[in-house]
């Protein structure tokens, strides 16, 4: 006697619209979470940059411009450049013994006008506090991507958007007043950890309202506002090049998150895992009323939520994955999901691979993207630029996966991020503009790479461990983008190719790594660890009565 069939939850959603204007405004509110962590990821580059410096002469003072006759007596010459030394100086006019900039600095006003560099001297011996400024920006996504996706698990993903938007906002406003460099490096902490949390939970809520026919297309757009947060920080840091005034112009536009309270809904889908089932209900009222659709009954629908429900539940009771959870039973909890997700062979390959990608992926993107201002003369163009690209990187992965599938074109995307990064090897130093090229292409593909992975890391996880999977893997690709500044700053002076060569062999790697995570095109989303350890991937394809049936691949 054959089984019967399991409800799905696509086939709930689907009676709401899965893909109506009511997913279309969820989406819409989304851009502004793109735009907001696009913009500050990297706006170190204008708001640390470094300008032109040297050291001021004894009884220079900061206003004042010593003449080429003093600079000569005074400071070290590069012969090749025609530059003073930025940090050393004679001891004596004329003097053949140099010393520190023991004096200051003066710096130049032609690029930048005000920077925390040139407010706190950030330079010479000094300058790792710069790179401190973005690890630890950096560091606090990593804190926010791992947080925040156990909150979301456990209280859902409209509460921990709207909490993280409205600590994004005081934070990135407040960092613009900020009277020293501890203060601003903590409030730039506590901006990334809140951006982290807006960004990843808002793309979880996102595709949990989404049908699997709109999954893909919608899940790479949901990069491109994060393209355009690049390109408009560059072009408000043309305009304004006093770091304070700039920084207020990229948060003043975060208010607007304020408004996630009243506009975001829940997504149903947890609510029907967490067993309220008649907010579930009311959320897919609320949907089919701006979709235009009919619900069946309220008593089907319970009913249909229900048997949806219990299935899940009982599949995953031999994970100990279901059963209500108190809130101080919280943090206990998420750290036994992130167990979870280690515990079982399959889950644990599928994971440790993820994280591995997510690492790489991140490390080159955020590499690539700092680096890009030497490979130009102007930092404006090359982050512009590097904003640029991804957007048809993003277009042309959309039809990319639904032709070749994820796992195909994850591998491709990380194959040919490698090859153009190593050909820089290839370029003498001095020839830039095939470098620019090259590097662009590599930033080309990490950034098709970054979109696709978003979109996969959501399918390949299951819906009880998906939140606390992504945040995982999202904090694994922290833990690379801190990295990358340092392989750039630390291994550039040995030798100025060996970046090129690790950012290019772990592209390679990532892409061999790849081929261990499961094909999630067209087949329906995992719901438990148990669907994961039976490697039963279904396919959902329309049945002939028009609902919706699965087959087991």
């Amino acid at each position: 006697m054959a089984a019967p069939r399991r409800i799905q939850f696509e086939e709930i959603l689907r009676l709401a619209g899965d893909g109506g204007l009511w997913q279309v405004l969820v989406f819409v509110w989304s851009v502004i979470g793109g735009l907001m962590t696009g913009a500050h990821n990297v706006s170190s580059a204008f708001v640390g940059g470094e300008p032109e410096h040297r050291c001021a002469l004894p009884g220079e003072l900061a206003n004042e411009t010593a003449s080429e006759e003093q600079l000569h007596l005074w400071l070290p010459y590069n012969n090749a450049t025609g530059r003073p030394a930025s940090c050393e100086r004679w001891d004596a006019a004329g003097g053949n013994r140099t010393l520190g900039c023991d004096v200051g600095w003066v710096y130049s006003r032609e690029r930048f006008h005000s920077t925390i560099v040139s407010e706190w001297d950030l330079v010479c011996g000094r300058r790792w506090m710069m790179s401190t400024v973005q690890a630890s920006y950096m560091f606090g996504i990593f804190c926010g991507a791992m947080i925040s996706g156990v909150l979301s698990d456990q209280f859902g993903r409209r509460r921990a958007v709207c909490c993280s938007g409205v600590l994004f906002v005081i934070s990135s406003l407040a960092t613009a007043g900020a009277g020293s460099y501890a203060a601003f490096v903590t409030l730039r902490f506590i901006t990334a950890m809140a951006g982290s949390g807006v960004f990843g939970c808002m793309f979880i809520l996102t595709m949990e309202v989404m049908g699997p026919r709109w999954r893909a297309l919608v899940g790479l757009i949901y990069q491109i506002p994060f393209s355009f947060g690049f390109m408009s920080l560059s072009a408000a840091a043309y305009l304004v090049r006093d770091w304070r005034y700039l920084q207020l112009v990229i948060s003043a536009p975060s208010v607007l998150m304020l408004g996630f309270w009243w506009v975001l809904p829940e997504s149903p889908r947890w609510l029907i895992m967490q067993d309220r089932l008649t907010e579930a209900l009311d959320v897919l009222r609320a949907a089919a009323r701006r979709n235009k659709r009919t619900l069946p009954s309220d008593e089907e629908m319970m009913k249909m939520m229900a048997e949806f429900r219990a299935d899940e539940v009982k599949e995953s009771a031999g994970d100990d994955e279901s059963g209500d959870r108190s809130a101080l039973q919280s943090c206990a909890n998420g750290v036994c999901e992130m167990f979870r997700l280690v515990r079982t062979p399959r889950m644990r390959c599928i994971s440790l691979a993820s994280f591995y990608n997510w690492l790489v992926v991140s490390m080159i993107y955020y590499g690539v993207t700092f680096n890009s201002a030497d490979l130009s003369s102007s930092p404006y163009l090359a982050i512009f630029l590097a904003g640029l690209v991804e957007i048809p990187a993003v277009l042309i992965s959309v039809p990319l996966i639904n032709r070749i599938g994820r796992r195909p074109s994850m591998v491709v995307t990380h194959l040919l991020t490698g090859a153009a990064i190593l050909c820089i090897m290839a370029v003498p130093r001095w020839l830039a503009w095939p470098k620019l090229v090259l590097g662009m292409l590599g930033k080309f593909a990490a950034s098709a790479a970054f979109g696709i992975i978003y979109l996969y890391t959501a399918e390949y996880f299951p819906t009880t461990l998906r939140n606390a999977g992504f945040g995982s893997s999202s904090t694994c690709a922290r833990i690379g983008s801190m990295a990358a500044p340092y392989v750039v700053d630390l291994l550039s002076p040995v030798h100025w190719t060996i970046p090129s060569c690790v950012f290019g062999l772990a592209g390679v790697t990532a892409a061999l790594v790849a081929l261990l995570l499961p094909e999630t095109n067209g087949r329906r989303l995992p719901e438990t660890v148990a669907d994961i350890e039976r490697g039963v991937w279904e396919r959902v394809t329309p049945a002939a009565n028009g609902e919706m049936e699965t087959v087991k691949l």
